[in-house]
């Protein structure tokens, strides 16, 4: 049998509120013989800096003055997945994963790799030719990054994903070393002409090559019942 999962678009949602939901889906996720999760959502600019930057507070990831980015109305967030800086806004595919990776009979290194592959077929079924680096993790466009993957798992239970750069404000990337790559630029397909990927065709062939790499079964919940069955366990 297959590793249920359910999956929903929450469309554009501030990153705190997202961090509450997904951990609250993370631990609905715990246990055996009961279904993952997957949301796809956007945040308004937001710099997110994961685990590795917590010493400095981002300091050495940070290129603007906290006054730039609050004309340029970008909030930053610490926060508990993998790697450095990252930028989030309008325009981004996000998509957040809380799956068992005991169901999944994958290891971490593992999944983190399916991910990338995930985004990589998903990204050459629309004819992008996108590709790996192995020096780097993310996925690339003749040289520029236009996915970033972070995640976390505790007691076996991944949390946050990956972000695929559809149409988002490029110019907000300069605030930031991006995943502290600082000699690499980061891309977009709008910005590489590549118009025939839009946001749902996008996320349906995400969601096609997810059941294929990662084995699972998805299916659809409306993103009201998502967050009305959070807060009825909440309550």
């Amino acid at each position: 049998m297959l590793y249920h999962v359910i999956w929903s678009d929450l469309g554009l949602v501030e990153y705190d509120a997202a961090r509450g939901l997904m951990n609250a889906l993370r631990d609905a996720s715990a246990g055996g013989g009961v279904p993952g999760h997957v949301i796809f959502l956007e945040h308004p600019p937001t710099i997110t800096l994961g685990y590795s930057l917590k010493g400095d507070e981002g300091r050495s990831a940070i290129r603007s003055s906290d006054a730039e980015l609050r004309a340029e109305g970008v909030k930053v967030e610490l926060v508990d997945r993998g790697g450095k800086a990252t930028y989030h806004g309008p325009g981004q595919v996000i998509c957040y994963l809380m799956l068992s990776l005991k169901e999944l009979r994958l290891g971490v290194k593992r999944y983190v790799g399916k991910l990338m592959e995930v985004v990589l077929g998903s990204l050459r079924d629309l004819g992008v030719p996108a590709e790996l680096d192995p020096a780097y993790p993310g996925v690339w466009i003749r040289g520029a990054k236009v996915a970033a993957v972070g995640i976390k798992v505790a007691d076996g239970i991944t949390t946050h994903g990956f972000a695929v750069n559809l149409d988002p404000d490029l110019a907000k990337f300069r605030h930031i070393v991006p995943c502290g790559i600082a000699d690499r630029p980061v891309t977009s397909l709008a910005a590489l002409g590549i118009g025939t990927a839009d946001r749902g065709s996008l996320r349906a062939r995400l969601l096609a090559h997810m059941e294929q790499e990662l084995k699972i079964e998805l299916s659809y919940k409306a993103p009201e019942k998502v967050w009305s069955g959070i807060k009825r366990e909440a309550g």
